[in-house]
């Protein structure tokens, strides 16, 4: 492939291309079917947050998935995850336009298709060009290698984080270095002052509402709370952890659970399955058919790194700490693979495999050996939630469909 650049960088001219997109499919909620406020005010502070990063004037730092955004809003900047903005579109039928156009530029197919979407969405020229371009190599090395490409579309300066594997004491200090250095070279390049005071008030912010993100969690173990499973999963993938609005957003959730766990019909029974791996949005198909049957819980909200509350004396090597907690380390999440079936009542587990991504491939035989200890059911699909052509409910449908058959027989 050979590389491009966005040579029409006005935002305006960006904001109305993709406005033509979300109007070619006529989206009427970009939220999940659901009846909890907390779900409308994550739509709100979604819209608000992207319709601002279109603005002349505002300063838009793309970052990755899982990249320490408090150090973003610490310099007053909007973090846009380049691969969630190109998830949102797949999850209401956007896609389709932005896979077909790296097809025509030659994209190989083989890549995985999240990054390729997000790609076809940087050639269409619907994303706010970046003012500075942010990554780190976990949990997915070609999503660093996406940024570093998009930095090099648009011009923008482009900063990068290496994240050890290990956790001990060399790693924290050598990574909080990383982030110290990383402040003091954006504002540099971006012009701007960075006051310590202000991450102070960003980690302030980010324990707040990871207080109440936590003790939702809590409820969750013991009631069957619809609707808030999938809500913690959004917010996990949101990652605006660090603002005031989020600490609004997580305390209207736990409240909403609160009130859902004094009813009685809400104390947990049933089945329930733990999804690992890509999850559709809560209205597609498959969630549809499986939700019918069992409680949905996902894993990824369930990681030790979202438990972790800053330390604000030491926040960079807190900080370090949960990013290096992110990485996709076997031992480690196999260890919280068991805890959280043990917690939380895990029956079966469904293993997402979605198209070209390397690290779940690889990640699915550690899963596949924690259910035969725990004598656990599980069952594995390969999907594709962004390119369409990849993808026929019929042809998983038989499987889910026995999945759920011997859970039913099952009295673990």
């Amino acid at each position: 492939m050979n590389l491009f650049e966005v040579t029409d960088s006005d935002r305006k001219s960006q904001y109305r291309n993709m406005s033509e997109v979300l109007e070619a499919c006529r989206i009427q909620d970009l939220s999940s079917s659901t009846n909890l406020k907390a779900s409308r005010i994550r739509s709100l502070l979604n819209a608000y947050r992207l319709s601002k990063a279109y603005e002349p004037d505002s300063k838009v730092a793309y970052v990755v998935e899982q990249f320490p955004n408090e150090l973003v809003y610490a310099l007053g900047m909007i973090p846009w995850n380049i691969e969630s903005m190109a998830i949102l579109l797949a999850q209401h039928g956007c896609a389709d336009s932005f896979i077909n156009l790296t097809q025509q530029n030659n994209v190989s197919r083989d890549i995985c298709s999240f990054l390729r979407g997000s790609l076809g969405v940087i050639m269409a020229n619907c994303y706010p060009n970046p003012d500075i371009v942010l990554a780190n190599d976990q949990p997915c090395d070609c999503l660093s290698k996406l940024a570093n490409i998009t930095s090099k579309n648009y011009r923008s300066p482009f900063f990068s984080i290496s994240t050890p594997t290990e956790l001990n004491e060399d790693t924290l200090d050598y990574l909080a270095g990383q982030q110290r250095r990383l402040m003091k070279d954006m504002a540099a390049a971006l012009n701007m002052e960075f006051n310590e005071a202000d991450l102070d008030r960003t980690v302030g912010h980010s324990n707040e509402a990871r207080e109440y993100y936590c003790k939702t969690l809590e409820l969750l173990r013991d009631y069957r709370l619809p609707g808030v499973a999938r809500e913690m999963l959004e917010i996990f993938g949101m990652n605006a952890f660090g603002i005031p609005e989020n600490v609004q957003l997580c305390k209207t959730l736990y409240q909403e659970a609160l009130e859902m766990s004094k009813k009685p019909e809400n104390k947990r029974s049933g089945k329930r399955v733990l999804w690992a791996g890509q999850a559709p949005d809560g209205s597609h198909e498959i969630m549809q058919y499986v939700e019918k049957e069992v409680e949905v819980i996902f894993w990824a909200p369930l990681w030790n790194s979202n438990m972790m509350k800053l330390d604000p004396d030491d926040p960079y090597r807190s900080i370090a700490q949960r990013a290096i907690e992110y990485h996709w380390h076997m031992e480690r999440f196999q260890a919280n693979l068991a805890e959280v079936c043990d917690t939380y009542g895990i029956d079966g587990i469904v293993i997402s495999n979605a198209w070209g991504c390397r690290n779940m491939l690889a990640l699915s035989p550690m899963l596949r050996e924690v259910c035969g200890e725990k004598k656990i059911k599980y069952l594995t699909i390969n999907v594709d939630f962004m390119d369409r052509n990849n993808y026929a409910f019929n042809h998983v449908k038989n499987r889910i469909d026995a999945f759920l058959e011997i859970l039913k027989q099952s009295h673990l």
